[in-house]
């Protein structure tokens, strides 16, 4: 079994708490989140699951956030502190015909399954890539995450943007490009504070 693929877990659940203003939470209801990240979900959701998938979700946005700030520290501290909450337990299987290979035991509730799922798949990923994998959407209103596997690290817009183009005024600025902007032609001493930026159009 690939762990890393359960990065997608991870992502999608992150993604919930992009839902619309006025629109419900993917997480309020068992019902609601049985709809957003039912196919993935063993079991009945009870309320205590929905109260562990909407921690895990902040967990897993501050996390994505930290990182594509360049925070690796921050991220990878609240990581390691999901990785306490929800200790997966690996075991070897073969699913009848198919060859043994690791597999993770199914334990506690359905929220418990999903969030450890997600975890030790995000662990992985970013064991193997890196922390600065972990992207948010350049689009400046956005706040999806994403995984970023392309290659050459060129990825920074979420499923949803995917086919952006370069309106700049809606664009989230980078820590490297701000220092850039802030640094002084020539390499010499700034004569005066960089102005702010503009605020970005709505």
């Amino acid at each position: 079994m690939n762990l890393s693929s359960y990065t997608a877990l991870a992502v999608r659940l992150a993604n919930t708490a992009a839902h619309a203003s006025g629109e419900p939470d993917p997480l309020g209801s068992p019902s609601a989140c049985a709809c957003a990240l039912g196919d993935w979900l063993a079991g009945p959701v009870t309320r205590r699951d929905l109260d562990v998938l909407r921690h895990v979700r902040t967990e897993f946005n501050a996390i994505f956030q930290a990182a594509a700030a360049g925070d690796d520290q921050a991220a990878m501290d609240r990581l390691n502190a999901l990785l306490i909450q929800f200790p997966i337990q690996p075991e070897m299987t073969n699913h009848g015909q198919q060859r043994w290979h690791v597999h993770l035991a199914s334990q506690g509730s359905a929220g418990d399954r999903y969030a450890a799922s997600a975890v030790i798949g995000v662990s992985v990923t970013v064991s193997g890539l890196g922390v600065s994998r972990l992207g948010v959407c350049a689009i400046a209103s956005c706040p999806r995450v994403f995984i970023d596997a392309s290659p050459g690290k060129s990825r920074r817009y979420c499923a949803e943007h995917a086919a952006a183009r370069g309106n700049v005024s809606n664009l989230r600025r980078e820590p490297a490009d701000l220092a850039r902007r802030a640094a002084p032609a020539g390499g010499g001493p700034a004569s005066a504070a960089p102005r702010p930026a503009a605020p970005a159009a709505s």
